[in-house]
């Protein structure tokens, strides 16, 4: 009975061990189990931070190209009248463009690059002597086919280094074959810069960049609300509307309620800031093309939009190659966030709705 007893004792005790290996066996397959995924989301995880913050950046404008103050601009006179024009290459590109009425109620663009000249520029036009103003703020060598008589007589008195399409044949081409068409001609990034080279003019600007950029996005506070714009220039004639977009916090550009679309890369015109500048540009009197004057010298108000809200912003020049400040109520400087800017002129703010 003993010996049979010392038996069953060591058979149970076996059947134990047995049972608690088992158990062990279990706990660490288990364990094995359940550190899997959650290694698996761990690495998901930062798959998505790296693409959000990837994204993040893009929306910030961390691919914009800040003008670098080292190099001095370009400012090339882009057409805007009618269809023909469509599309218009180097608008994305530009990291400032001024839009301003030239004859009647037909708008031109000016297009700035610090580096940022693409393949195709244009349609190239003829200049008017208040852009020239602008030019002169930044140094720019200014670009342009013909111009009016005004326009003519400051380059050659202000002695502002320019290319005319007119003189400098070589910089420039034309697009269609038809030689009454005076909407085709187009400049290009290697053109301007074997005509600079050859022109011998400076490539160190002579001025300083008037604007400074937020690291990160900021929205004005005590803002209003902004997500779209429409910009009429006279009663009839020309528009330019923004739409806002959230998920970039960039505005949709469009034209005559179409989207405005650029050449180099079929895609629409996206905008970080707005500014809006009134500024009377009556008729010149007895002028036969119905050309205008720009009352730019002085001061006046405006709108400083971004990020979905727009503030007040008062303008001010005190001459006709000094630069123009846009400061806000306060008195400080506006200060762009990462990202295109438009600078609308336009002769009444009661043309413009912001809602």
């Amino acid at each position: 009975m003993l010996k049979r007893g010392i038996l069953l004792l060591l058979v149970l005790t076996i059947v134990f061990l047995s049972a608690c290996g088992s158990k062990k066996e279990q706990t660490s397959v288990a364990n094995e189990e359940t550190e899997s995924p959650i290694d698996n989301i761990s690495e998901e995880t930062t798959e998505t931070q790296t693409e959000a913050s990837a994204e993040e950046e893009k929306k910030f404008g961390r691919d914009f190209i800040i003008p670098d103050p080292a190099i001095r601009p370009v400012a090339v006179m882009i057409d805007n009248q009618g269809s023909r024009v469509l599309p218009q290459g180097g608008i994305s590109q530009a990291q400032i463009v001024y839009e301003v009425l030239t004859e009647a109620n037909i708008t031109r663009f000016m297009a700035f690059f610090w580096g940022t000249m693409p393949e195709m520029i244009g349609p190239v036009r003829s200049s008017r002597h208040y852009f020239l103003d602008y030019a002169m703020e930044y140094d720019a060598v200014y670009t342009h086919v013909g111009g009016s008589e005004y326009a003519k007589n400051d380059i050659r008195r202000l002695k502002i280094q320019n290319i005319d399409g007119l003189v400098h044949g070589k910089a420039f081409w034309d697009i269609t074959d038809d030689p009454k068409n005076w909407q085709d001609t187009y400049t290009s990034k290697d053109r301007i810069e074997n005509q600079i080279a050859a022109l011998k003019y400076r490539t160190e600007p002579k001025k300083s960049f008037p604007f400074e950029y937020h690291d990160d996005l900021t929205i004005p506070e005590n803002g209003k609300s902004a997500v779209d714009i429409f910009i009429k220039f006279a009663k009839t004639g020309m528009t330019c509307q923004y739409v806002y977009h959230s998920e970039t916090n960039l505005y949709d550009r469009f034209r005559l309620n179409e989207p405005h679309i650029e050449r180099n890369t079929n895609e629409q015109v996206k905008v970080a800031n707005i500014i809006i500048a009134e500024i009377p540009s009556p008729l010149i009197p007895g002028d036969k093309e119905g050309r205008r004057d720009l009352k730019n010298i002085g001061s006046g108000e405006g709108f400083y939009i971004t990020g979905g809200k727009a503030v007040p912003v008062k303008w001010e020049k005190t001459a006709r190659d000094s630069q123009t400040s846009f400061t806000f109520e306060d008195g400080k400087p506006v200060v762009l966030n990462k990202g295109q800017t438009w600078i609308e002129i336009v002769p009444d703010l009661d043309l413009v709705v912001i809602k």
